[in-house]
């Protein structure tokens, strides 16, 4: 659905729901409209997902599903060992740790590697969503206590999520209503266009919306695929970006022209200069002496400061103000004074005047305010002690715990450890036995491709007549990854084993080239070439 502003104001009302009746990108852009703190928990079938926001942002996403954990996740993406993963998780089960922190203190990743991580990780946790068309979505009693730094833009992410993953008949059914009417941009939309960050065809999209027009003259003005604009228009539209003409409130124009430029004009007070003077010609003034060049800063310092900042930013918000400012309890004043201006020097966001660390000034600005507040609490004498003692109470109920068992004990589902089974009794030629089992895993990693393209052959495997459903699912899959070779073999496969000769050598003529030097698609195009002839 397109919410509408009645709808973006009851969603953050509800206290459950059906993502039937309220999508996930619906549910997204009320909450970030709304600028909510809350823990809201979606599940479908056996997964489950909570997802923290703080101010309408997502900054954690919790699940219970073993591979959108840091470690495997990490492992899958080929940037940790299984046995650096396996030692590091026993370690911070028995020192109660963060994965990611052991990792920085054994020298396996870098403060900017793991934010990065921890980041990519977070947004696919949370793409994964867009895929379900069904579930069930309410808000947890839980009081938020938000302690991640991470935070995921909501429109990049509905425009990601929607263009890329969203079910096609959902898409179809958003943008139904849509067809035949003129369409334009929004002047003062929810979230600005200029925000969001647009591939060059999208821009292209965007361009010819400008002078208003309907969905088949935009097909005629950039010559891209229908899907592609229809997937493009049902992001925006819920962003609020594009609306139908007619949904204007009078008077209001909407944008045609290009975006103004940002010009930087000097500040009101600022006396006009002065009128020339007429004055006798007058010697040159000898030329100001040339700014002393900056000095050069080495990449590895670059580096270093990169990641002292990083580091500091991943964990600001788990630590207290002592914690943070690195102050002793019993501390004087004049120590807890020079603590907080080392803080203050190391972050302070002016420091960063070197080009390739601009990009980290927002994040030393909230470390600065961050260290700020911390040394506003720690000189007020109240507050200071009503911390120390915080802090004594959570030592006394640490020490009267027993000692814990630190053998690894989870019930996460684990969908590559279902895959597996699964192929193996495929392989065994019990396919109607196997597809449960890929059924569970696509469930559980819906991007995934090999997961779903071996469970849509399974499919058809088992039922020959859900053939257009499999292949349905194969085009789906080749739709979001193009080199998924799998779903292009199976996908000749089906189409080969059905007629459609010229489909399915395409097709085939597909998976050669993904799929090299596996001789699956060739053999496979040899049969068909044989069975073309007869």
């Amino acid at each position: 659905m397109i919410p509408t502003l009645e709808q973006l104001e009851d969603i953050p009302r509800l206290r459950e729901g059906s993502l039937t009746e309220v999508t996930v990108p619906a549910l997204l852009c009320a909450y970030a409209v709304h600028r909510q703190t809350v823990v809201v928990e979606i599940h479908r079938r056996q997964v489950w997902k909570k997802v923290l926001f703080e101010n309408g942002v997502p900054i954690d996403c919790r699940s219970n599903l073993s591979h959108e954990t840091l470690g495997r996740f990490m492992v899958l993406e080929g940037k940790l060992s299984e046995e650096d993963f396996t030692q590091n998780l026993s370690r911070s089960a028995a020192r109660g740790v963060p994965l990611g922190e052991l990792l920085l203190e054994h020298g396996l990743i870098t403060a900017v590697e793991l934010f990065r991580l921890l980041q990519q990780n977070l947004a696919k946790k949370l793409l994964d969503l867009f895929t379900w068309r069904e579930g069930e979505f309410r808000v947890l009693d839980e009081v938020a206590h938000p302690d991640s730094s991470l935070k995921i833009k909501v429109p990049q992410l509905i425009l990601t999520g929607v263009t890329k993953l969203a079910p096609q008949e959902e898409v179809d059914m958003a943008v139904g209503p849509l067809v035949g009417k003129k369409l334009c941009l929004h002047p003062s939309p929810a979230f600005p266009l200029e925000e969001i960050r647009l591939s060059a065809s999208q821009n292209r999209l965007v361009e010819a919306i400008r002078p208003g027009r309907r969905m088949g003259e935009l097909a005629e003005a950039t010559g891209l695929p229908f899907d592609e604009i229809t997937r493009l228009l049902y992001a925006l539209a819920i962003l609020g970006v594009v609306v139908p003409a007619e949904a204007l409130p009078k008077g209001v124009a909407p944008v045609t022209g290009a975006f103004p430029r940002l010009v930087l004009v000097p500040p009101l007070s600022t006396p006009p200069p002065p009128a020339p003077v007429a004055a006798a010609p007058a010697a040159a003034p000898d030329p100001a002496p040339a700014a002393a060049p900056a000095a050069a800063v080495s990449p590895q310092a670059l580096e270093q400061r990169r990641n002292e900042i990083m580091q500091a930013y991943l964990s600001y918000r788990r630590q207290d103000a002592f914690d943070l400012l690195g102050i002793p309890e019993d501390a004087p004043a004049a120590l807890r004074e020079a603590k907080f201006l080392e803080f203050s020097r190391r972050f302070a966001p002016w420091s960063l005047d070197h080009p390739e660390l601009a990009a980290l000034e927002e994040r030393a600005r909230d470390l600065f305010l961050a260290g700020a507040m911390a040394y506003a609490e720690l000189m007020n004498v109240e507050q200071r002690n009503t911390l120390v003692f915080r802090r004594k109470t959570l030592r006394d109920e640490r020490a009267r715990k027993p000692a814990a068992n630190f053998a690894i004990k989870t019930d996460l589902l684990d969908s590559e450890a279902q895959y597996k089974k699964g192929r193996a009794l495929l392989d065994a030629g019990r396919p109607k036995e196997a597809l449960q089992l890929l059924e569970f895993a696509a469930d559980c990693d819906p991007q995934n491709s090999l997961y779903g393209a071996e469970t849509a052959h399974c499919r058809f495997l088992v039922t020959e007549a859900l053939a257009g459903t499999a292949l349905k699912e194969l085009q789906e899959i080749l739709r979001r990854d193009p080199g998924c070779g799998i779903a292009a073999f199976y996908a000749g496969e089906i189409n080969r084993h059905l007629g459609n000769w010229d489909q399915a050598e395409d097709l085939l003529r597909r998976a050669i080239k993904a799929m090299s030097p596996d001789r699956r698609p060739i053999d496979a195009l040899k049969a068909l070439s044989t069975e073309r002839k007869r």
